[in-house]
């Protein structure tokens, strides 16, 4: 499997073009791995997550576009099974872009803040709550025809949850692809 998935880079990745327009909207659509830090109590591990996200941007000019994105975030299981988490996020970035070699690959890095909305059962006994959130990301994309980005990335979400008069730091970190569709 891996071989074939490199043969179809490789071919890609050879395939001659011209410098290509980056202005305009688009829409992406992607799924990750996600881990998911709980600063209230440093010996529980939870399992890993998958998650999904939609976003909607537009690329201002080739070195900055602005986005809103939705990311799902399904259970965050503890080891013991006694105490799960879900997560959805919305908010607006950022995204600084390098690109190079014809415009076909683009380093990027985003900033923005948006709303988790946050659900969690610990030990039978489930609550959810909201609070803002900072986003950052780091990534490469690849240019597949005029049209296409494949994005492969890193995401990490801060947030704080309040309990119990107390107020903690959290983190989501996400690896992703997604595919990006420009118009």
């Amino acid at each position: 499997m891996i071989k074939k998935y490199l043969l179809v880079m490789l071919v890609l990745l050879s395939l001659e073009a011209e410098e290509l327009d980056r202005t305009g909207p688009y829409i992406a659509l992607g799924g990750g791995y996600a881990l998911y830090e709980d600063g209230r109590q440093s010996n529980l591990k939870m399992e890993p997550s998958y998650n999904i996200n939609f976003i909607a941007g537009a690329f201002i000019n080739k070195y900055l576009s602005v986005e809103l994105a939705l990311d799902y975030y399904n259970e965050f299981q503890s080891k013991d099974l006694s105490d799960s988490a879900k997560a959805m996020i919305i908010d607006v970035d950022t995204k600084a872009h390098y690109s190079f070699w014809h415009d076909q690959i683009d380093l990027y890095g985003a900033f923005g803040a948006g709303q988790i909305f946050w659900s969690e059962n610990v030990l039978g006994v489930g609550s959810t709550s909201t609070s803002a959130v900072l986003r950052g990301d780091i990534g490469i994309g690849y240019r597949i025809g005029h049209d296409y980005t494949l994005n492969i990335g890193a995401r990490r979400y801060f947030f704080n949850l309040e309990q119990l008069d107390d107020t903690y730091n959290m983190n989501i970190n996400s690896f992703y692809t997604n595919l990006e569709v420009q118009f």
